[in-house]
């Protein structure tokens, strides 16, 4: 699968589904308070999480297409540097640095979708055998 494919389908399409997520499930967006979810009796792990993992895998995953081919280490660190910055965001909610609600639960979803993302476009075999 090229790169074009894998990020169309990892990248892109998450992000597009985290923001219909607000549409659908969410009761008021940021920009149009007035607006009613048109599911408003979804189950909270769809309302209060499912965007936070879409956008976590579409952040592992652009890493990972990023830097497919390259040695493991370099990888890693690269993956590492995405998963503590997923992580960081909700921690710069918590301190009240970045406007939005601490969850830990969110904490939990975004940086595990960023390494789960990884790891999955980049596949084992591809971490083991890649070109210096």
């Amino acid at each position: 699968m090229t790169r074009g494919k894998l990020a169309a389908k990892h990248v892109a399409l998450p992000l597009a589904l985290g923001a219909l997520s607000y549409l659908v499930w969410r009761s008021a967006l940021p920009f149009w308070p007035s607006h009613v979810a048109l599911w408003k009796s979804a189950p909270s792990v769809l309302r209060d999480h499912f965007a936070d993992g879409a956008w976590g895998w579409a952040l592992g995953a652009f890493v990972s297409i990023v830097w497919l081919g390259e040695r493991t280490p370099r990888r890693a660190a690269w993956i590492g540097v995405a998963a503590l910055v997923a992580g960081g965001v909700e921690c710069l909610q918590y301190a009240h640095v970045l406007r939005g609600a601490f969850d830990p639960v969110d904490l939990v979803v975004q940086v595990g979708a960023v390494v789960l993302a990884a790891s999955t476009v980049g596949g084992t075999r591809k971490w083991i055998s890649a070109p210096v």
